[in-house]
C-alpha cells in the first residue's frame, strides 16, 4: 500500500510523503504542523508552542536539581511552552504492572505513581509544574496533598495511587519513556526528537535553550522583549 524504505515511517492522511518523513526525523511537531497546514486546517495552538517532554524520577537527585530551573522558566515562558511531565525514568514494570522496580527503590515507585495521579487530574500545565516542583523537594510522597493544594488542585491522591488507575498511568509513563530510551535522568526532549546537544545545554541552561529554540522556530512575536 505504501512505498517507503525507512522504518518507522510517518503516514499523513493515508499518504506517504518523503519530505514530511525527512522532517519528522528532525522535528516530529514541525512535521505534523506542516501536514496540518497543507490540508488547509487552521493551525492549532499545539503548533504555536515549543513542545517539551520531561522524563524524570521522583527521588532522583539530578531530577530534583533540574526543578530549580523548571519552576522559574515555566512561570516566565509558559505561554510559549507545551510541557509533558513523565515521572518514570529508569523504572521498569513486570506482569502488566503488578510489579514495578525503580532506580531509587520502592519509595520512588510510590512517588512516581503519586505524581502521575496528580498530573493526570488536570490539564492545567501551570498547576502540574507547580505541584511537581513542590513535590520533588519534599522528602517523600506524604506531602502530595499539601503540594496539590498549593498548586490549586483538588484530587483524591490516595484513591488513584492505590488503584488500577495508578497502575495504568505508570504503564503509560513507561511507554512514553521507552520511546526515547533515556541513558540519563532527567532527559529533556524537544518536539518529539531527542537531541544530545540540546539535552546537555538544557541541564546547564534550560532557559537559554528554550529561548534559543523559540527564536529558531519563530515562536516569539516580532519585537517581543521575551528572552532578552
Amino acid at each position: 500500500m505504501y512505498d517507503f524504505d525507512q522504518v518507522p515511517a510517518v503516514i499523513y492522511n493515508e499518504r506517504f510523503n518523503e519530505s514530511l518523513q525527512d522532517e519528522a526525523t528532525e522535528d516530529v511537531k514541525k512535521s505534523i504542523c506542516t501536514a496540518i497546514v497543507e490540508t488547509g486546517i487552521e493551525e492549532p495552538q499545539y503548533c504555536l508552542k515549543l513542545h517539551i517532554t520531561l522524563l524524570y524520577e521522583s527521588l532522583c537527585p539530578d531530577s530534583r536539581n533540574f526543578m530549580h530551573q523548571l519552576g522559574p522558566v515555566h512561570e516566565e515562558l509558559q505561554q510559549y511552552m507545551d510541557i509533558q511531565l513523565v515521572p518514570f525514568g529508569k523504572s521498569r514494570s513486570e506482569q502488566s504492572g503488578a510489579i514495578f522496580h525503580c532506580q531509587h527503590g520502592p519509595a520512588e515507585c510510590e512517588g512516581n505513581r503519586v505524581q502521575s495521579c496528580v498530573i493526570s487530574s488536570t490539564a492545567n500545565q501551570s498547576a502540574q509544574v507547580k505541584f511537581v516542583v513542590c513535590q520533588m523537594f519534599a522528602l517523600d510522597s506524604s506531602r502530595a496533598d499539601q503540594c496539590a493544594s498549593e498548586a490549586g488542585l483538588r484530587t483524591d491522591v490516595d484513591h488513584c495511587a492505590d488503584s488500577e488507575s495508578g497502575t495504568k498511568l505508570q504503564l503509560q509513563a513507561e511507554l512514553v519513556t521507552k520511546l526515547y530510551q533515556p541513558s540519563f535522568i532527567p532527559t529533556i526532549v524537544y518536539n518529539g526528537v531527542f537531541n544530545q546537544q540540546l539535552q546537555d545545554h538544557s541541564l546547564r541552561d534550560f532557559r537559554g535553550t528554550v529561548c534559543h529554540l523559540l527564536r529558531q522556530q519563530n515562536l516569539l512575536p516580532s519585537g517581543s522583549p521575551v528572552c532578552q
